[in-house]
């Protein structure tokens, strides 16, 4: 089968400027627009103690908590009686105490004591929720159960010590697909990000194709200044010259990776010459119009220094902070526009991933609720 993921996606009307003969697929940020029936990020793991924490995910209220054995909980936030939140209760023998009459869920969701009573009421529950703890990530299955094919992603190497791993959290007031189109294209880099990553040679589409279900991009550049988001990771000095190459690979909506190849091309004869560092783009929808985003950078070095860590995770914080800024704008543009999403959108050739993730998308939502009707 052909793969024309790099051959022009649009044909433009020179009299206009814009695209013809093409239906575009849109990515209904202003819709619930997520599939249930996969796995979705719900913390850090070291964000799940045994206090509840309470976090909107898929647009419903969730609290989380650790049992003494170490197992991750998940609940619906919202206790049955009067719907008070169960996240400002407390844990007692591995089970919430509801803060407003004491009423005591177990891990499954079923009430287990009612103070006031001796009897239980058959329908004193809430919805419990599957948790899979990978790495430094918990996971969490907010469709049907019965659903569950696969395991999540892989993501052993964030606590693998032969790695070094720096990561944050953002909550983003915008819709996830915004986020995760803008770090399948990294086109953007190269105006953007000019003055944090300084790598002005992002003005070129990759290479994109389809392994299995994976949308794998490719790219390869000159010998050039390494990022400086990166060069201390490595030890390198900033502006130090290498040639490197890039690998971008989405295997669920949720999540994608950028892995930066890089070569040292002034290695000397026994030193080290190739390096990785892998960034991770895990994305979780939240309220409507807002995205919990958690990114990672995992370097193929063990052990760098605290000062090192703290000084990548400014830089690319800093960097990231440019992303915010502009899709917030974004989203509350298109929010307040009245034309919604009723305006002309034009692909451009660097757009192949983008496309090929709402192709996904519509896909997964298609058959979610073509099975519910």
């Amino acid at each position: 089968m052909k793969d024309d993921a790099n051959e022009p996606l649009v044909k433009v009307d020179p009299s206009t400027g814009l695209q013809k003969g093409m239906q575009l697929i849109p990515n209904g940020i202003l819709e619930d627009n997520y599939p249930r029936n996969m796995w979705w990020c719900a913390a850090f793991a070291n964000e799940v103690t045994e206090k509840p924490m309470s976090r909107w995910l898929l647009e419903l209220p969730i609290v989380m908590y650790r049992m003494s054995d170490g197992t991750p909980v998940a609940l619906d936030d919202r206790c049955p009686h009067r719907w008070a939140p169960l996240s400002q209760g407390k844990i007692i023998d591995d089970q919430i105490q509801c803060p407003y009459h004491g009423m005591t869920f177990g891990k499954d969701g079923m009430c287990t004591l009612v103070p006031t009573q001796d009897n239980v009421p058959k329908n004193a529950k809430v919805n419990s929720y599957p948790l899979r703890e990978s790495g430094n990530y918990i996971w969490i299955w907010m469709g049907d159960p019965d659903a569950i094919d696969c395991e999540p992603i892989d993501m052993s190497y964030t606590t693998d010590p032969a790695w070094s791993y720096v990561n944050g959290y953002y909550e983003v007031t915008a819709n996830w697909v915004l986020i995760r189109e803008n770090v399948m294209d990294l086109t953007h880099i190269a105006y953007l990000h000019a003055d944090t990553f300084q790598q002005g040679d992002w003005d070129t589409a990759p290479h994109v194709s389809m392994d299995g279900d994976t949308i794998v991009y490719t790219q390869d550049f000159d010998p050039s200044p390494l990022s400086p988001l990166f060069c201390a990771g490595f030890g390198f000095p900033d502006g130090k010259v290498v040639k490197r190459e890039q690998e971008g690979r989405m295997p669920t909506l949720a999540v994608s990776f950028s892995d930066w190849i890089v070569h040292d091309i002034e290695a000397q004869q026994g030193d080290r010459v190739d390096y990785l560092v892998r960034g991770a783009h895990v994305v979780t929808p939240a309220k409507r119009g807002t995205t919990h985003y958690f990114w990672g950078a995992a370097f193929d070095v063990p052990s760098i220094t605290e000062e090192v860590a703290t000084k990548t995770r400014a830089s690319i914080k800093k960097a990231f902070d440019e992303d915010r800024a502009l899709l917030e704008h974004m989203q509350a543009a298109i929010e307040s526009d009245p034309r919604g999403l009723n305006y002309p959108e034009v692909n451009l050739s660097a757009d192949g991933a983008a496309v090929r993730v709402r192709q996904i998308l519509k896909r997964k939502l298609k058959a979610e609720r073509g099975a519910a009707a």
